[in-house]
């Protein structure tokens, strides 16, 4: 009985420290998602880090926005829309194509 106690709570110690472990979106600040997607986006187009902390700022702005809770759905789309337009703005025109070639990554820097 003894060992089965100690089992059941070896168990429940391990669970509990791995899923304290586990970071959440919302467990990071704005600045740190905003430099997580400017990071992303420079790899993709070999951005230089003018640029990078240029998209850091965007990016974190994006995100304080999100942090309202009452921003309807046709606000966060006005949004979205915003951010992809002055991401597109600062590119080239080869640098566009090859973001719009990556939806995935546009959807989730602009989203």
């Amino acid at each position: 009985m003894k060992k089965l106690i100690a089992a059941l709570t070896l168990l429940l110690a391990f669970s509990i420290s791995a899923n304290a472990q586990e970071k959440k979106a919302s467990d990071f600040s704005p600045k740190e998602l905003g430099q997580k997607d400017a990071d992303d986006l420079t790899a993709l187009l070999g951005l230089n880090p003018t640029e990078n902390a240029d998209y850091a700022r965007l990016f974190e702005g994006k995100y304080k926005t999100l942090e309202d809770k009452t921003l309807s759905q046709e606000r966060k789309d006005v949004l979205a829309r915003i951010i992809e337009d002055k991401i597109k703005a600062g590119l080239k025109a080869e640098q566009v194509d090859k973001l719009d070639k990556n939806q995935e990554l546009l959807k989730r820097l602009t989203h």
